[in-house]
C-alpha cells in the first residue's frame, strides 16, 4: 500500500493546512506535519502491486485509489477532525470557561459579558442548542431541530431586550442565524466549516471532485469491510485485498451512486419536513416575557425538557 510520508523527490501531490481561527494558536496543525505528498514512485509501485489484468495508461482505479489518499490526508480532512474532536470536547464539558476566539461560544460570552449572572455558561448552553448537531448527536431530528428553535428564540429575545445599541443587536443576531443556517445545512448532509470562506458540500462528495461526483473516500467507508478500512487507511492492506474493492466499486460504481445520493436527498427532504413541523408547534406557542405561558394540547413528550431549559437560560438573566 502507498504510504503518506514525507517523500525526498518530488511529490506528485502536496497540501498545506487550512488554518481555521476556531482553533487555539497551541492547537493549530503543524505545517510541516500537515502536509502530505504522494510521489510518483510510490503510486506506480501500488498500481502495479494491484496486477490488473487490464492495462490503462489512464487506470481509473489507480486515480480512484490516489483520490481517497488526498482526501482523506488533506490538510482539509486534518483539520476538519480536529475541529470536531474540539466540538465535542466542549460540547462534553460544562466546566469549559474559555473558548477559542470567532467561535459561537465566544462570540455569545463577549456580547453578554455583564448582561448575565454567568456569561460562559450562558454562552455554553446557547451555542450548543443552536449547532445541536455536533453538540447533540444522540438526540433525535425532531429534538434537535426543536432545542435549535429554541436555542433562536432566547437569542432573539436577548437582542429584544439585552442590547442598548441596535446595530450591536443585529450583528449578535447576524452570528446567531448563521450558526444556525449552517447547523441546518448539518443537519440534512452537508459538511460544513463554521468561520471559513469554505462553501458547505454535499457529504458524499469532496472539494476535489464535481459536487454531484461520489468520492472514493465515501464509497470505501461504506462498502469496503470495516476492518478491512480501518487497516486501508493506514496503509496496511494488501494488494489482493484493495484489487479486489478496486474491482467491486468499479463493477457496481453506478449503482453505489444511485443509493447515495439517493439516501441524501431523502434525509433532507425528512429533515425538511421535520424542521417545519417544529417551526408550526413553537409558532402555535404563546410567549410572555421570553417564556412560553401557553401550549398546544398535545405536544411531544421532550419539550418538557426544553421549555425547563428555557425557563433555567432567562433565570441567568440579570
Amino acid at each position: 500500500m502507498i504510504k503518506i510520508s514525507h517523500v525526498q523527490q518530488t511529490p506528485i501531490y502536496s497540501f498545506k493546512p487550512v488554518v481555521d481561527k476556531n482553533i487555539p494558536d497551541k492547537n493549530k496543525v503543524n505545517t510541516q506535519i500537515a502536509t502530505v505528498a504522494i510521489s510518483e514512485e510510490s503510486h506506480n509501485k501500488y498500481i502495479q502491486s494491484l496486477k490488473f489484468k487490464e492495462t490503462n495508461k489512464d487506470d481509473v482505479l489507480g486515480q480512484q485509489f490516489k483520490e481517497f489518499y488526498e482526501e482523506y490526508h488533506s490538510a482539509e480532512a486534518i483539520e476538519k477532525r480536529r475541529l470536531e474532536r474540539l466540538e465535542k470536547e466542549q460540547a462534553n464539558n460544562r466546566l469549559v470557561d474559555e473558548f477559542p476566539d470567532n467561535t459561537l461560544h465566544h462570540v455569545i460570552k463577549e456580547a453578554l459579558e455583564g448582561k448575565v449572572i454567568n456569561a460562559s455558561l450562558y454562552a455554553k448552553e446557547l451555542a450548543s442548542t443552536i449547532r445541536s448537531s455536533v453538540s447533540m448527536p444522540d438526540k433525535s431530528v425532531e429534538e434537535r431541530a426543536a432545542y435549535r428553535e429554541m436555542g433562536l428564540k432566547q437569542a432573539e429575545y436577548i437582542a429584544e431586550h439585552y442590547f442598548d445599541d441596535e446595530l450591536e443587536a443585529a450583528s449578535f443576531m447576524n452570528e446567531i442565524n448563521k450558526y444556525y443556517e449552517n447547523d441546518v445545512l448539518r443537519e440534512k448532509g452537508y459538511v460544513v466549516f463554521d468561520n471559513s470562506d469554505l462553501e458547505p458540500l454535499k457529504s458524499y462528495s469532496s472539494r476535489m471532485s464535481n459536487d454531484d461526483d461520489i468520492s472514493f473516500y465515501t464509497l470505501a467507508k461504506r462498502y469496503m469491510d470495516k476492518d478491512y478500512f480501518e487497516r486501508f487507511i493506514k496503509g496496511e492492506g494488501t494488494p489482493k485485498e484493495s484489487a479486489r474493492f478496486l474491482m467491486e466499486i468499479k463493477n457496481n460504481k453506478e449503482k453505489y451512486r444511485e443509493e447515495i445520493i439517493e439516501e441524501l436527498e431523502l434525509n433532507e427532504q425528512q429533515v425538511e419536513k421535520q424542521i417545519t413541523a417544529t417551526k408550526s408547534i413553537f409558532d402555535s406557542f404563546v410567549w410572555e416575557n421570553g417564556l412560553v405561558t401557553e401550549t398546544m394540547e398535545e405536544q411531544p413528550t421532550y419539550l418538557v425538557e426544553i421549555l425547563k431549559w428555557n425557563k433555567d437560560m432567562l433565570n441567568l438573566l440579570n
